[in-house]
């Protein structure tokens, strides 16, 4: 598998990229770059990681992404697809994208403090993704010079409002040299696709990389800051959290299509990661005013796997 390390050009004319994801026709995969990226998501579930955080996502999912952190969001809308066209509204830029002194600034104080904490990714609330994906939604459309002015306004406002949560671990950071970062990689892109096996073991892994299970193992904590185990466990339920709220699946068929193979271990991962029981999470977020999908509409819209990977 080639390397997931992104070299990204602005358009001819332009300091920084703004697109709408849904037109890049490209491969989904977990990826990094230097660039600093903010990621709005209007509409959608799934699960999005950055760096070591695992976590669902619903509409309205607004994070700030500093350089050369690892992320994806893995939507529940386009399982099996070679290329991602999940609507999604991305800003990648340099920090030093309109010369390296601007954020010293003292009247840019605050933005200068919000992209420091970017080195562990930021999450924003709902009112506040709502309020500055509204201006991302204009930024795609407009023409270069108000583009980046108000792609400036975007940042203070951003940063005004104090509301970003840090997604990734205090200690987390990058894999330091380029093999390392190519294995992690792999194995994540591979973990990604295979995650909701049964079956899938650490001897699987170690063998994807070409290891001995120790060294996997020694490996794999130190560029995640988890066990791959646990890895894969933060997936399934983030799955599973998804389908107790969306639909009417039954526990028992949900630990199922997640991947756990029986319910003990299924209920002692789900409270460990949710501090509640699979069937207190569906009483709490099963919202009242959605309909719940039966069974034979999941499996439908589903197959052949629920997850696709939308990586930017």
């Amino acid at each position: 598998m080639k390397p997931a390390f992104e070299k990204l050009l602005p358009p001819s004319g332009q300091s920084f990229r703004c697109f709408n994801r849904e037109t890049i026709n490209t491969a989904a995969r977990w990826h990094r770059h230097p660039e600093i990226e903010l990621t709005y998501v209007e509409r959608g579930s799934g699960t999005r990681i950055v760096g070591d955080n695992i976590a669902s996502y619903s509409s309205h999912d607004l994070v700030l992404i500093g350089p050369n952190v690892p992320h994806t969001w893995h939507s529940d809308d386009f399982e099996g697809s070679q290329l991602d066209l999940h609507p999604a509204i991305v800003v990648q830029f340099r920090r030093d994208f309109l010369g390296p002194q601007l954020f010293d600034a003292p009247e840019l104080s605050t933005v200068r403090a919000m992209l420091d904490q970017a080195s562990r990714g930021l999450k924003f609330d709902g009112e506040t993704a709502r309020r500055i994906g509204g201006f991302m939604n204009q930024l795609v459309v407009q023409g270069p010079a108000f583009k980046l002015v108000d792609m400036l306004k975007v940042l203070v406002e951003l940063s005004e409002s104090r509301a970003g949560d840090p997604l990734a671990s205090i200690g987390f950071s990058s894999p330091p040299g380029s093999m390392l970062q190519t294995r992690t990689e792999e194995i994540c892109n591979y973990i990604a696709e295979n995650y909701r096996d049964a079956e899938l073991t650490h001897q699987m892994l170690a063998d994807k990389v070409e290891m001995n299970p120790s060294a996997f193992s020694r490996f794999f904590r130190a560029t995640t800051g988890k066990t791959a185990m646990s890895y894969i466990s933060e997936m399934r339920v983030s799955l599973a959290c998804r389908l107790l709220a969306d639909t009417d699946m039954g526990i028992s068929e949900i630990l199922t299509y997640a991947g756990f193979s029986n319910t003990s271990n299924f209920n002692r991962q789900f409270q460990r990661l949710q501090e509640m029981s699979p069937r207190e999470y569906r009483k709490k977020h099963r919202a009242v005013s959605r309909t719940p999908k039966t069974v034979a509409e999941v499996e439908f819209e589903e197959t052949p796997s629920l997850v696709n990977s939308i990586y930017r």
